[in-house]
């Protein structure tokens, strides 16, 4: 039986003002965390970026497992059309993290120029933003959590609309 050939990898292209990721002249369909790990892979070649340094530039304050991390490293993998056995983008080091061994293509360093009639006018730039105060729910919010640093139980659901602020409050 002969060996398969394989191919050589396409260069991997970040364009971080459009959140953009290609591999060669395809534009890769990826969600922004998925976005954010590639970028984060890519900016630092070769280099051992470890589970939690990921974690940590990613996710920030947000608690996850590693099962999440995973999950974006198999999705970028087939974006990529690589394989975590014969990688040729992202390598894995056991029980340790990541390394993107991939080409790089490298960017343009061309600053966007806004289209023809997107430029906000100087009033709109200099209008007063609408802020809704959340004291209200805030002073609420501490007091049930006041309550359950005492032992008492406490259950409390943050509902509304999408877009109103309810992850921000919390």
């Amino acid at each position: 039986m002969k060996p398969r050939p394989t191919r050589e990898p396409l260069a991997v292209r970040i364009e971080p003002e459009n959140e953009w990721a290609w591999c060669g002249e395809r534009r890769l369909d990826l969600t922004p965390r998925a976005f954010a790990v590639l970028r984060h892979l890519v900016e630092h070649p070769q280099r051992l970026i470890t589970k939690n340094d990921l974690l940590v530039s990613v996710w920030r304050d947000t608690i996850v497992s590693d099962a999440a991390l995973a999950s974006c490293i198999r999705d970028l993998r087939r974006a990529l059309g690589d394989s975590s056995r014969a990688p040729r983008y992202i390598a894995t080091v056991h029980r340790r993290g990541f390394r993107f061994i991939g080409p790089i293509a490298a960017t343009t360093g061309r600053p966007l120029t806004p289209a023809a009639g997107t430029v906000p006018s100087a009033s709109a730039a200099t209008a007063p933003s609408a802020l809704v105060s959340r004291e209200p729910e805030l002073t609420r919010l501490h007091a049930r959590f006041a309550a359950a640093l005492t032992g008492q139980r406490q259950l409390v659901f943050v509902t509304g609309e999408p877009g109103i602020g309810k992850t921000a409050l919390v």
